[in-house]
């Protein structure tokens, strides 16, 4: 799967929760194609808004990172979350390439939507994620998106029924992966890093053995971990209890970040700095 960048300024890098629901949307745009979108928002920043995956009928092309927040779900000013839980923070936005008819009504084609059924189920195995957790970007927010599946809610459902078609996953189970190029792509990374950090060594012939369910389950693990201990990228990311602390820091010249107002802190190099200013403060 091809990933293009996309501008930092249209997501937030990191997570301050682990994935749970997965968001499907519509691009509302007539012929493009999933590499059009991904260059888009790789070359314009200041759009406040990206999404994870675009789909069309040939394929999936990635934008940002599952690790990092893209923002395709949050509510417009003046608008109230429909959804309780789902948010930008915890889940994954996919979405697909759109055609208009000769009387403006939008539609998606089979092609493009069988690959992001594909896509789903490929995040939800990643993540344990139910089919309850598969929602429309109307769902959350109450916007008409995709607006075919909105005014047609029979395509919704006969897309949620893809979900859950056999994908010859016992097959699947019985394989086993020795090497990194034998681990599926979307896995890769993780375990590269998890080989060089010295976590996952494999035997003594070097052959690492990992079943599929193996490979989801390091995944997972590592995607909790992530989200147990993020990185705030900028004062705003910070938490209230501790954002007056960091912004005095910042104004004082006290924590100067990378440049560009990143300052790039984990949990606990957030709590330390606190600590450190309240006793400051006390003196």
């Amino acid at each position: 799967m091809e990933f293009i960048a996309c501008n930092t300024d249209n997501y937030r890098a990191w997570r301050t929760q682990p994935v749970r629901y997965i968001v499907l949307h519509y691009t509302a745009n007539n012929g493009d194609t999933a590499r059009d979108n991904c260059d888009y928002y790789h070359r314009v920043g200041g759009l406040q808004a990206s999404a994870h995956y675009f789909v069309d009928e040939h394929g999936v092309m990635q934008s940002v990172r599952e690790c990092d927040t893209a923002w395709h779900c949050g509510a417009e000013a003046g608008r109230r979350y429909w959804h309780p839980e789902c948010r930008n923070a915890n889940s994954i936005g996919i979405e697909m390439c759109s055609r208009k008819r000769a009387d403006g009504s939008y539609y998606i084609k089979p092609e493009t939507v069988a690959n992001a059924a594909a896509l789903a189920r490929e995040i939800m195995q990643r993540y344990g994620i139910d089919t309850e957790h598969v929602l429309r970007h109307y769902d959350v927010t109450g916007k008409r998106c995709p607006m075919p599946w909105v005014d047609d809610p029979a395509q919704w459902t006969a897309f949620k029924a893809m979900l859950t078609t056999n994908t010859d996953e016992e097959d699947e189970d019985m394989t086993r992966y020795n090497t990194i190029d034998e681990v599926p792509s979307w896995a890769q990374g993780t375990v590269r890093d998890l080989m060089a950090a010295g976590a996952l060594r494999g035997d003594e012939r070097g052959n690492l053995n990992l079943s599929l369910d193996m490979i989801r389950g390091l995944m997972i693990g590592t995607r909790y971990a992530e989200a147990s201990n993020p990185r705030y990228a900028t004062v705003d990311d910070v938490p209230d209890w501790a954002r007056e602390d960091v912004q005095r820091m910042v104004d004082t010249g006290a924590l100067a970040g990378e440049g560009a107002g990143k300052i790039n802190l984990s949990r606990d190099m957030l709590r330390t700095l606190v600590v450190c200013q309240r006793m400051v403060d006390e003196k």
